[in-house]
């Protein structure tokens, strides 16, 4: 079994919710949605340590409030986020033990992530080296230019929604992060730098219910979707 460190960037703005709240506090259920993503990751005999990032000024008051409760779900670290998600991330890296096999990075604000899609990143970034969770398109997609007219509809069949957690061997995702630093890569999340730095990435098979919660739609989904599961199951 390999030895994985998981990485949950919580440090974003937050912007689009529209809220004083930032999202990985809002309520989600009966408890803040921080505390849900984590209660997913619960119990994983891989995951050795979790790594929490937040933003520099939540350090404290979420230590205050929650320390012993994110001790109790595992947190074994809470580190100051950066600018960017990606700078975040590299904080994050940073305070990986050097003796973890593999890095899963999961975004703090999907709290609905089921353990199945979990275990088989990990068992994929194990086998080939970088492994992400995805939702297949459902939607058609129209490509267009800056004039909103359409220059042509891309086949769906092959794309792919790219959502988390995404794993990855540990010295491959702390190499391919410092390229990108050297070179200045943006990228819009964790697997477009090992893409870029020339390594292939695998999808596991995902659902839309993985969403990630940024919106305050988003929120009311999420919230429909958890209790839903939460119902008992009836015959139809």
């Amino acid at each position: 079994m390999p030895s994985v460190s998981l990485i949950l960037p919580a440090a974003g703005e937050g912007r689009r919710m529209g809220s004083r709240v930032k999202k990985p506090f809002l309520t989600l259920g009966d408890e803040p949605i921080l505390l849900c993503t984590l209660r997913a990751f619960g119990g994983l005999p891989a995951i050795r340590e979790a790594i929490l990032v937040l933003g520099p000024a939540e350090i404290q008051p979420v230590q205050g409030e929650w320390g012993e409760r994110l001790r109790q779900l595992g947190v074994t670290q809470i580190v100051a986020g950066g600018a960017r998600r990606q700078d975040s991330v590299w904080n994050g890296l940073q305070a990986v033990s050097p003796g973890c096999d593999l890095v899963l990075i999961h975004d703090a604000v999907r709290p609905l992530v089921r353990r199945e899609v979990i275990e088989a990143v990990i068992q994929r970034a194990e086998a080939v080296g970088a492994a992400i969770a995805a939702a297949p398109m459902k939607a058609t997609v129209k490509q267009t230019g800056t004039d909103r007219l359409i220059r042509a509809t891309v086949p769906r069949e092959d794309l792919w929604m790219a959502q988390t957690p995404q794993g990855f061997r540990r010295n491959l995702i702390l190499a391919a992060f410092e390229r990108a630093r050297a070179e200045g890569w943006v990228v819009t999340d964790d697997a477009q730098i090992v893409e870029r730095f020339g390594h292939p990435v695998e999808i596991v098979p995902d659902t839309d219910d993985n969403l990630k919660i940024t919106t305050p739609e988003d929120l009311i989904l999420a919230r429909a979707i958890l209790e839903a599961r939460r119902r008992p199951h009836r015959a139809l």
